[in-house]
């Protein structure tokens, strides 16, 4: 499969992203409750399960976020302590690379979250414009000491909303929050992206792990889904990458997948 045909696999309905994540085993024979989604893409589907007279319907959701920035803000630090509570210590730069969280809501429902880290250098605009047109959900971030990563930030929010429309969830997070100096104050930069560009705004520091939560969960209000989320990461399980190829079964432009399967409790 190819990866135009695997990405437009994440865009066939108009439903939301659901990122509620929290892990709830299924008892045998417990019902379960369809889940409401509002309007925003990504793909679901319907299982039916049973235990002797009983059964249940269980909502399968996969939903796809893109997260955009300068080259060096900490945009794969950001996923990693999200997904797998590690902090790179040295820096590697990122082509592009898909990491996928396997979750359970509260109502039983099962969440894939595709997240797709880019490349902060300009020379892959075509594989940019994939990554804005096939996502269902974006988060900015740049450096709170570097106006330049402010700039590209903008940069990169009119190009989204002049390809995908103004209602499209975007979260801007400023990253490294833990520095002692910034070239402006958390109130202008939360300002702007509120009011001026009606964007969520998280401020985070992926070194410390501090409020790295609080970026999906703004991300969640943005896509106007209610969530019950805690601070409090846990990781259940990780394997080793895997390999999305497509159908010929070459190697030719695959994308690297990092599989995860955690809790947010």
């Amino acid at each position: 499969m190819s990866v135009t045909q695997w990405t437009d696999q994440l865009q066939s309905d108009d439903q939301s992203i659901l990122l509620a994540i929290r892990e709830r085993k299924t008892m045998p024979g417990q019902q379960q409750e369809r889940i409401r989604l509002s309007s925003m893409g990504g793909e679901s589907t319907c299982s039916n399960s049973s235990n002797g007279a009983s059964g249940s319907t269980i909502m399968k959701i996969r939903r796809r976020v893109v997260m955009m920035g300068a080259a060096r803000v900490g945009k794969t630090s950001i996923i990693k302590q999200f997904l797998y509570d590690q902090f790179p210590d040295r820096y590697k730069e990122t082509i592009e690379e898909l990491h996928r969280g396997d979750y359970e809501l509260p109502d039983g429902a099962r969440l894939t979250l595709d997240i797709l880290d880019t490349s902060g250098a300009y020379q892959f605009p075509a594989m940019r414009e994939l990554s804005i047109s096939t996502a269902d959900a974006f988060l900015l971030v740049f450096c709170v000491d570097r106006e330049d990563t402010w700039d590209q930030v903008k940069h990169f929010k009119e190009q989204i909303i002049e390809r995908r429309g103004p209602k499209i969830p975007i979260v801007i997070v400023g990253n490294k929050c833990e520095l002692p100096e910034r070239f402006l104050p958390t109130e202008i930069t939360e300002a702007i992206s509120r009011y001026d560009w009606e964007c969520g705004y998280v401020e985070c520091s992926a070194k410390e792990n501090s409020n790295i939560v609080q970026v999906f969960k703004e991300l969640l209000a943005q896509a106007k889904v209610q969530y019950n989320l805690s601070p409090a990461v846990r990781r259940r399980r990780m394997s080793l990458p895997s390999y999305v190829e497509n159908r010929s079964g070459s190697t030719k432009g695959r994308y690297m997948l990092k599989r995860n399967s955690c809790t947010v409790a």
